[in-house]
């Protein structure tokens, strides 16, 4: 039932860790292959959800922090073997009663041994399967994985409790080990079903060529997130230094987004930052620093803006009440074109699959995989 109740809890807890890993997992295969396929995500969300159950398992109950206070057990066995005579010693088992097999399965020194070993046994298979690790490299990160879990247990859960709850077993880092191993031996059998990681690495290299909207959404945040970052460090060195203020939020918006939208594409054949890292590269038919200029005063100058200036008119208009209402209402439908012909242009090309917006069809430009076959794996 323990175990059975560390299952839910990680089922409950793993769509939260999903979140945190989901953008930098995207970012990194769009990065290498251009895309992720549909199996290729179940296989990494399914070795996520294996590692946090089983870090849950070594590490839940948490019990009280006052009873772990008062505990007396030993810290750690540092004796190899020690299951086995704890085997031999407790256990009813008697090789010529196959009755007495049942009943052996059933006691506790059978029973944490094995899940020790089963433990780590998904890890070797994910290992071999996905990651292509040899022989050596799956028994040192097998037990790399035992380790960490055991000094977790000995740190009292990096000194959250006064001293560890659980012992320190070093059979477990041999037995750990042992199931990565063991796991590393049944993957052709486990797997047989499946693709091979050269027919996944192929599929999704095939898909990445292609510029989904996705994709280019996701650039466009990596760009935002990666902009944030840049000019709070601008902010905290300017007022370091000490230097005037800049109150105006257009002028702060113009400065950021002009270096950053405008001139670091120009300088870097159609790239930046975000686009880099997901392998998006803007292209032109000609005039391709001009036609980039264009695209990109079109979308975060006129396209983007337009998304909050609405608001900001409607906003106006509210607080002025009946005076100038009919000159804010024209504003505002003014300020309405530009969402939603974005919009509709964007649903249009969306269901006919021409991944190209108005915006790019009036300055010639398009977004492109910049994944070139020699970087196929």
């Amino acid at each position: 039932m323990v175990y059975v109740s560390n299952i839910i809890t990680v089922a409950i807890a793993f769509p939260f860790v999903a979140i945190i890993l989901t953008v930098p997992l995207l970012v990194y295969h769009y990065h290498r292959y251009g895309s992720l396929t549909i199996l290729r995500s179940v296989i990494l969300y399914s070795f996520m959800f294996y590692l946090v159950a089983a870090y849950c398992l070594i590490i839940l109950p948490l019990p009280p922090r006052s009873v772990v206070a008062h505990l007396t057990t030993p810290r750690y066995n540092l004796v190899p073997f020690t299951f086995v005579r704890g085997f031999i010693n407790s256990t009813h088992f008697v090789w010529t009663e196959p009755s007495s097999y049942l009943a052996t399965l059933k006691q506790t020194t059978t029973i944490q041994p094995l899940f020790n070993i089963f433990l780590t046994v998904p890890f070797g298979i994910y290992l071999r399967y996905f990651f292509k690790t040899s022989f050596k490299q799956t028994l040192l990160l097998s037990f790399t994985l035992s380790l960490f879990f055991e000094l977790t247990q000995l740190s009292g859960l990096y000194g959250i409790y006064p001293r560890p709850y659980r012992l320190f077993d070093v059979d477990d880092l041999l037995l750990n080990t042992s199931g990565g191993l063991l796991g590393f031996y049944l993957q052709p059998l486990v797997t047989f079903f499946l693709p091979t990681r050269e027919s996944l690495d192929q599929a999704t290299y095939a898909r990445g060529q292609k510029v989904g909207y996705f994709r280019r959404l996701l650039a466009l945040v990596v760009d935002y997130c990666i902009l944030g970052v840049i000019t709070f460090i601008i902010a905290l060195i300017w007022r370091l230094l000490k230097l005037p203020a800049i109150h105006s939020e257009i002028l702060q918006y113009c400065l950021a987004t002009g270096v950053y939208f405008l001139i670091i594409p120009i300088l870097w054949r159609g790239k930046t930052l975000g686009k880099a890292l997901l392998q998006l590269q803007i292209v032109a038919d000609h005039h391709p620093r001009w036609a980039i200029f264009w695209r990109q005063l079109l979308l975060f100058f006129i396209v983007i803006p337009s998304f909050q200036l609405w608001r900001v008119t409607l906003d106006a208009a509210v607080a002025s009440g009946q005076q100038h209402f009919d000159v804010y209402l024209f504003i505002i439908g003014l300020s309405l074109l530009p969402p939603l012909l974005f919009t509709g242009n964007f649903l249009l090309s969306w269901v006919t699959k021409r991944p190209q917006l108005f915006y790019e069809k009036l300055t010639h430009t398009r977004v492109i995989s910049s994944i070139h076959p020699t970087q196929q794996p």
